[in-house]
């Protein structure tokens, strides 16, 4: 017969190896949470930088990145933006689109967009397959989602070094140009894809839901 010593001291083992575990895996989806805010933040300002460079902004568009731009709370350097749209915000959604509809375009001031990361989140993509699928999916999605993004930038970035190629016949120009502004297009869609994604999953304060 095994000793109930023997026995209680498994058990306790077997418990605090599960409870280390649940606990590693909560600071592991805080930190997660923490990082997509982030993310979200940033993919909100080039769903608006796009669309001013555009001029595209649409109510669509300013649905899904005002809850980001409101609810965000960043460093001293983000002060100034935050408040700054807050104002723009207050006169209106009318308003506030036709001004970034308005604003002059700038040809010499290119967007030159860059790729982004999500290291916690994809260094723990294999954990999460002990995960509920009501989490495990979502974030799953998200870490697609960021993939197709930055291919999307990728191919931007491309479009926009040809810009430079003096070897360019004019009719060549004339198709990268059309080019880099439907791959432009297409990136502020995909930034729109992936705010959506991380919005299913975490909630305005960046805690997951």
């Amino acid at each position: 017969m095994i000793p109930i010593a023997d026995v209680l001291r498994v058990a306790a083992g077997w418990i605090e190896r599960k409870l280390g575990l649940r606990r590693q895996r909560a600071e592991i989806l805080e930190a997660v949470g923490a990082e997509l805010r982030e993310l979200r933040f940033l993919l909100a300002l080039v769903v608006s930088l796009i669309h001013t460079k555009l001029r595209t902004m649409n109510q669509s568009a300013l649905d899904l990145i005002r809850p980001v731009i409101l609810k965000y709370r960043g460093d001293a350097g983000d002060q100034a933006y935050l408040e700054a749209t807050k104002a723009l915000l207050a006169k209106g959604d009318a308003a506030f689109i036709a001004i970034h509809n308005a604003t002059p375009i700038n040809p010499g001031k290119a967007l030159y967009p860059v790729p982004y990361a999500a290291q916690v989140l994809t260094g723990h993509l294999g954990e999460l397959g002990r995960l509920p699928e009501s989490t495990r999916a979502p974030l799953l999605r998200i870490a697609r989602e960021l993939e197709l993004y930055n291919e999307q930038v990728a191919q931007v970035r491309t479009a926009h070094d040809r810009t430079f190629d003096s070897s360019l016949s004019a009719v060549n120009y004339a198709a990268n140009e059309a080019n880099l502004k439907a791959g432009t297009e297409k990136l502020a869609m995909r930034a729109a894809r992936l705010i959506e994604a991380i919005n299913e999953v975490v909630d305005p304060h960046g805690r997951l839901r």
